[in-house]
């Protein structure tokens, strides 16, 4: 487990860890606290039990000061730019941090998956303080890079096509048929042994490559197949599962979702909002003219020839041989 301390104690690879893992955490929290009047956030409390203020300081004794004035800049930045997508008129008068199971609901008594409702932040607004609060759910992204398109979602290999794991589960016992040595080994060990063994690690490293690029292909073939055949249902319903496309409960109860992205470009920092449920219905509704085609591990998705959205598939760690696999969808 993580030890936080002064920064100037962690080791260059620790740095670049916390720096990793913490970048998003650090986000939501600190836009919180700029959306809610310059205060940390009193609720909810994160899967440690620390209270956001809490988490904050722990995350902040890991980040170089340079480091965090530029995570908190840009923070304030993005807080703004929410401000101004809110309701005229109405105002903020309670900003939650949603960042586990259960907590949309604590926050709105409204119940929601994380699948439902992936909001980091929940925002309260009123137009007159006798007023029933509006929520309004908000997803955040951040980027140190000038794509504005990262992971819309994460998806298990159930969305990766009907045969997804059964070419799985054969590039394991091929793994184990070459390899016999890993049988029997836990993560680490399996972990250990690949990075002692050159040999075994190029050989599992093509091996890996190959099952992606013959899952990404076996599974625009399904979905070419599909939509030739009429059944476009469920090609749209893949589709919106890639992009994250579905109405939360709370919309479907009158209330607003945003997702919202922080990224870099050379004028400086910039944001983009926008509703996934809405973005791309003009497209899913128009399903003759969709196609598919997969280019080497990834699935893509045209309308009219135009590509809007990407399906990558990878395995969920490289460094282990029999990782599990996954895949993130994002817009084009």
């Amino acid at each position: 487990m993580l030890r936080f301390k002064s920064f100037i104690h962690l080791d260059e690879e620790t740095q670049k860890s916390v720096s990793n893992n913490s970048k998003g955490v650090m986000h939501e929290l600190l836009t919180g606290y700029h959306l809610n009047g310059g205060k940390h956030m009193t609720h909810h409390e994160d899967s440690n039990g620390d209270s956001p203020e809490q988490a904050h300081n722990k995350l902040k004794a890991t980040m170089h000061p340079d480091d965090y004035k530029k995570a908190n800049d840009r923070a304030k930045s993005a807080a703004e730019d929410i401000k101004k997508k809110l309701p005229e008129g109405h105002t903020i008068h309670q900003v939650h941090w949603t960042s586990k199971p259960g907590d949309t609901h604590r926050s709105t008594g409204v119940h929601a998956t994380q699948k439902e409702d992936s909001s980091d932040l929940m925002i309260h607004t009123k137009k007159k303080s006798s007023d029933k609060p509006t929520y309004h759910g908000v997803s955040l992204k951040v980027s140190d890079t000038s794509n504005k398109n990262i992971p819309s979602s994460s998806l298990g290999i159930e969305s990766s096509g009907s045969k997804a794991k059964e070419i799985s589960e054969k590039h394991k016992n091929d793994i184990l048929k070459a390899h016999p040595s890993l049988a029997g080994k836990n993560k680490d060990g399996r972990k250990a042994e690949l990075e002692s063994n050159p040999k075994m690690k190029a050989d599992i490293k093509e091996r890996n490559l190959k099952t992606l690029h013959s899952i990404a292909s076996t599974h625009a073939d399904e979905l070419n197949h599909k939509l030739s055949s009429g059944n476009h249902n469920e090609v749209v319903k893949h589709i919106r599962d890639v992009l994250h496309a579905h109405k939360t409960p709370l919309q479907k109860a009158g209330h607003n979702f945003m997702k919202h992205t922080t990224y870099k470009t050379a004028k400086g920092t910039q944001h983009h909002s926008s509703d996934p449920s809405e973005e791309h219905e003009h497209i899913l509704n128009d399903p003759k003219n969709i196609t598919v085609k997969s280019s080497g591990t990834s699935v893509h998705f045209y309308h009219n020839g135009k590509k809007f959205a990407s399906q990558s598939h990878k395995f969920s760690s490289q460094s282990d041989p029999l990782s599990s696999l996954k895949s993130a969808g994002k817009v084009s």
